[in-house]
Order: C-alpha cells, then structure tokens, then sequence
C-alpha cells in the first residue's frame, strides 16, 4: 500500500510539473532551423496548408480585395505573370484553364498581351492574324515606355549629382555597354534595360553631355534616324525618351500618364 501511494504521489508531482516543462511557441519559432521545420510541415500537408493561406489572405470572399489590388498595377501584374508562365507548373495550371474554357482562352490571351509580356513570343503580324494586334502593340508599348521612363530616371539623377551633365556616349549603344560603364555598377540590375519585344534599349548623347536619347526601335526592330518627332501613328515608329521626357512616343498614349 505504501509503495502505491507513493506512486501516486510521484504522478501527481509530475502532472504539477508538466506545464513549466512545456516550450512556448515563441522560444520555437525564434530557431531558424526549427520554425523551417514547422513550415514545411504545414506546406507539405493539403489541409494545413488551406489553413495557412486563409490565415494570410482572409475569408475567400476578402481575396478579391487582394487580388485587385495586385491587378490595378499593370507593371506589377506583368511581372506576376511572367513568373507564373516561367515555371512548369504555372504553365500547366494556365493550358489547363484555357484548354477547359474556349471562350475565355481569347480573352486569356488579350490580358496577357494587354501586360507586354507577351511581345518576345509572337510578332505583330501574328498578334493581327488572332485578332488582336492593337492589345499586343498597346501592351509592348505601353511597357516599353515605361521602362524607359525609368531608366531615363536615374540618367536624369546621375546627371543632378553632375552639374547637369549627362553620361557622354558618342556612339549608339545598348544601354548595358557604354552606358553601363559610365554610370555606377548595379545601377540598372533592379530594371528591364531591354523593350518589350526583347530588344537592347539604344543610348547616345552629345559630346559635351548636354543631350541624350534613350530608343527603343519598337515593331519593326529598325532605327528610324528621328524622321518624325511627337506623337506617331505607326507601330513601328521608334519610342525616344530624351532629357526627361518623351519626344517620341506612339500617339494614342498619354506619355504624362506613363509613370
């Protein structure tokens, strides 16, 4: 009898001492290796991952909030895009959305060109065979202007820090070479130096760096040697960004709206 009742009197100490054992969240997740570990148990595992994705984006029904938002940002849901078509998966998931609906594999189509992701896989003539050369051209254009923008930005900031000075190139070039090299390395790393259609944007300057252009030969691919200067009325008409501004640009398009 003895013996029992200090059995019992060890399990209830113990029970007394279970709870101080036990290890706060907190204290877990603060280890690298084991808060990886806890992830990837979560991920891994088709129920808890549900969970955890309604825990970061709310109810479905608040997910649209989130997606709209990503969407209104055309640059922002290009990029999107682009990394959802460059993975196996992601291009398996959409084949198998258009496959499944006729209707809307247009429509699919649209929006992507509408993005400018789209121009290094077909060509105009191509877009205008489906019907849709003037989303292909808008969305090539529009993304292309953007991105010069951009890049003309930190010309523009260089040439502040400068007395107004701009990066001196005599020759045309692709933007990764002389221009590359004038400017401070990893400049351009965060940007798309190449236009929509996959093209090398074109830098060249005066040689007291008082003026530049920055080009892309837009459509056709071919310099147009500044034959028309404003808005242009053709697909193939350069796009020229210079001193801060467009003074070439496709006329449909509000150049001031481009930011």
């Amino acid at each position: 009898m003895n013996a029992k009742r200090s059995l019992l009197i060890l399990l209830a100490a113990g029970s007394l001492l279970l709870p101080a054992c036990r290890t706060k969240p907190d204290s877990v997740l603060a280890d690298a290796g084991k808060r990886k570990d806890f992830i990837e148990a979560l991920v891994s595992n088709p129920s808890s991952r549900q969970e955890v994705i309604d825990r970061l984006l709310g109810p479905p029904n608040d997910r649209s909030v989130v997606f709209d938002r990503i969407l209104k940002d055309e640059a922002v849901a290009g990029d999107l895009i682009a990394k959802v078509l460059a993975a196996d998966r992601g291009k398996a998931i959409v084949a198998s959305k258009v496959a499944a609906d006729n209707g809307g594999a247009k429509t699919f189509i649209r929006m992507l060109m509408l993005t400018g992701v789209m121009g290094e896989s077909m060509t105009q003539k191509q877009a205008e065979a489906y019907g849709l050369g003037d989303a292909f051209a808008f969305g090539n254009q529009r993304r292309t202007m953007l991105d010069l923008r951009k890049v003309g930005a930190l010309i523009e900031q260089f040439a502040k820090q400068r007395q107004g000075q701009y990066p001196v190139c005599d020759d045309f070039g692709a933007v990764e070479s002389c221009l590359a090299r004038k400017m401070p390395a990893g400049t351009f790393e965060p940007l798309r130096t190449r236009d929509a259609w996959g093209r090398s944007f074109q830098y060249h300057s005066d040689r007291e760096g008082k003026e530049y252009i920055l080009v892309s030969y837009a459509t056709d691919g071919l310099y147009d040697e500044l034959g028309k200067v404003g808005p242009t009325n053709s697909f193939d008409c350069d796009i020229v960004f210079s001193n801060g501004d467009f003074i070439q640009w496709p006329g449909y398009m509000r150049k001031n709206e481009i930011r």
